[in-house]
């Protein structure tokens, strides 16, 4: 059996495995019993999560063409298994080598 959540610093501490549901079960139903009774818990978590869904929209943008293929051509020449050979640039055979 978990030990129950005595201080509001243990919340904060599993809070993002919470939020990203991996936390193991016993330990979220120990913050779920701790939120019930913490007001200021349940407010922190409230914010918490308003403020990732606010960040993840904030920064979602579109790449810029010419950066997607510029980095995508830099991943497959630096990074081994990288498969992005489907974006080769016109008049380059897909999937042919690159001659050094």
């Amino acid at each position: 059996m978990t030990s129950p959540i005595q201080h509001c610093k243990e919340c904060v501490d599993l809070l993002g495995e919470y939020i990203e549901g991996t936390l193991p079960a016993d330990r979220a139903k120990a913050l779920e019993d701790h939120l019930s009774l913490c007001p200021p818990c349940i407010t922190f978590v409230r914010t918490y999560r308003a403020t990732r869904k606010l960040c993840r929209s904030a920064l979602a943008r579109e790449m810029p063409e010419e950066l997607a293929f510029s980095l995508k051509s830099f991943l497959t020449k630096n990074v081994p298994g990288f498969g992005c050979s489907s974006d080769a640039p016109p008049g380059k055979p897909d999937g042919e080598p690159e001659k050094v």
